[in-house]
């Protein structure tokens, strides 16, 4: 009995101590929290030119969904990490109310087709493969 109970346990222990050493998880948590979208740097970023007033926002949770705010529509989707930083981000369902920027008309259209994610500090990249990136800023944890 004993041998059977010290086997479960350290089977435990393992599975707790080994379930973040694949990087298929956001371990520490730095992809959670809300982020404003700063630049597209691609080649065609200057056909999307960002409204000075407004910063579309997207909120990456914890239970793998995530809430983007556009310049007047809101959205969401989900999202999912695995391994080397790699991220498949759902395509977002947006309300149809009216006259979002092209800004956040394209970022809306580019989160479907982010392939890895890295994130520096307070900065986090979504690149698109072939395309470039977006750069975005942390705002809240």
């Amino acid at each position: 009995m004993k041998h059977t109970l010290l086997i479960g346990m350290s089977v435990l222990l393992s599975l707790t101590f080994s379930s973040c050493k694949d990087d298929a998880c956001d371990c520490n948590g730095q992809l959670i929290g809300m982020w404003e979208a700063d630049v597209f740097m691609s080649l065609e970023s200057v056909g999307y030119p960002k409204d000075d007033n407004y910063s579309p926002l997207i909120e990456f949770k914890s239970d793998g969904s995530y809430d983007l705010l556009l310049d007047v529509n809101a959205c969401g989707g989900e999202y999912s990490l695995s391994v080397n930083d790699s991220i498949s981000i759902s395509s977002p369902g947006c309300t149809k109310i009216c006259c979002d920027s092209e800004f956040s008309v394209k970022l809306s259209t580019m989160l479907p087709q982010v392939s890895t994610y890295t994130i520096t500090g307070d900065e986090l990249q979504l690149s698109v493969s072939g395309w470039g990136w977006i750069a975005l800023n942390r705002i809240s944890e």
